[in-house]
C-alpha cells in the first residue's frame, strides 16, 4: 500500500513523508524547496514531487492521502469545552458549535487542489483525515520501536481542538486517554510571551528555551497566566490570548498579553 502523508494544516511548516508497505521511503519539509523559512500558509507541494520522485512512484499510483487534521464530531466535548471558554467572545462560541468543521473543509479543498496538480487520482485514491494530536504521537511511537505498554504525550499550541494529548501506544496501537482543548493550551501561552518579548510566534521559542535558564524566576511571577483545576490546566484568557496568530499587540486595539 502506498500512502502520501501530508502536512500544512495549521499554516506553518507544511511537509511531506511517503510511506510503501508501511515503511517511510522519504520525507521532506517544503522549506527545503522554496528556500521560504516555515513556507507559512504553504502546502507541500515541492516536498511532495520529491518524496514520490525520490521513491520512483508516480501520483496516479498512491492508494491513501493522509493528512492530519480531522473532522470533530457536535457531540465531541472538544467543541463544548471551546464554547464555553470563548462564551465572552459569542462569535467563537456559537461558531464552535454550528460551524465547527469550517476549518477542516478548507483544508480538505486545499489537499483535493494539490492531489489534483500532482496527478492523484481521486477516483482510487482515499481521503484519510488523521487527528491532529494522533498524527503527533504516532509519529513518535511509531518510529520509537518499542512494543510494550508506552506512555505518550502530545503538548503543542492546539490540533483541531486539543491542546494536549494522553495516550499509551501497545502493540502497534494508540489509545487516546484524556485530552486537554483550547483555549487552554500551554505552548499557546508560551507563544504568547515569545512575541511578548520581540520574538515571532512559531519561531522565536527555541530562542526563549536558550535564554530561560539564565533568566532571575524571582522577577516576574507568571502564575496567574495559568494553573490547574479539576486536573486540567486553565489559561486566564482574562489575562493571556491563544487564539490567531496575534497573541500580544500594545498598538491598535489593545493588548493581548495584559
Amino acid at each position: 500500500m502506498i500512502i502520501l502523508g501530508l502536512s500544512g494544516a495549521l499554516g506553518h511548516d507544511p511537509s511531506a513523508a511517503l510511506l510503501v508497505d508501511g515503511e517511510v521511503v522519504a520525507a521532506a519539509e517544503e522549506e527545503r524547496f522554496i528556500r521560504d523559512k516555515h513556507a507559512r500558509n504553504r502546502m507541500p507541494e515541492a516536498s511532495a514531487r520529491y518524496c514520490l520522485e525520490a521513491a520512483g512512484i508516480n501520483a496516479g499510483q498512491v492508494d491513501s492521502v493522509a493528512y492530519p487534521y480531522a473532522p470533530v464530531s457536535i457531540r465531541s466535548p472538544a467543541r463544548w469545552h471551546y464554547a464555553r471558554r470563548h462564551w465572552y467572545a459569542p462569535d467563537r462560541a456559537l461558531d464552535a458549535i454550528v460551524n465547527g468543521n469550517r476549518r477542516y473543509r478548507r483544508n480538505r479543498e486545499r489537499v483535493i487542489a494539490l492531489g489534483e496538480r500532482l496527478g492523484i487520482d481521486w477516483s482510487r485514491t482515499d481521503f484519510a483525515p488523521v487527528q491532529h494530536h494522533l498524527a503527533h504521537a504516532s509519529s513518535a511511537y511509531h518510529l520509537s520501536g518499542f512494543e510494550a505498554k508506552t506512555a505518550v504525550l502530545g503538548v503543542d499550541g492546539k490540533g483541531e481542538y486539543a491542546t494536549t494529548f494522553f495516550g499509551v501506544g501497545e502493540h502497534g496501537a494508540i489509545r487516546r486517554i484524556r485530552e486537554f482543548y483550547d483555549p487552554d493550551s500551554l505552548s499557546a501561552v508560551y507563544g504568547a510571551l515569545t512575541e511578548y518579548l520581540g520574538f515571532e510566534m512559531l519561531d522565536g521559542e527555541y530562542k526563549l528555551m536558550g535564554m530561560a535558564p539564565y533568566g532571575d524566576p524571582q522577577r516576574f511571577d507568571f502564575a496567574p497566566l495559568l494553573g490547574c483545576r479539576d486536573g486540567e490546566v486553565r489559561v486566564d484568557t482574562r489575562l493571556v490570548n491563544t487564539v490567531g496568530l496575534r497573541r500580544y499587540r500594545d498598538e491598535g486595539g489593545g493588548r493581548y498579553l495584559g
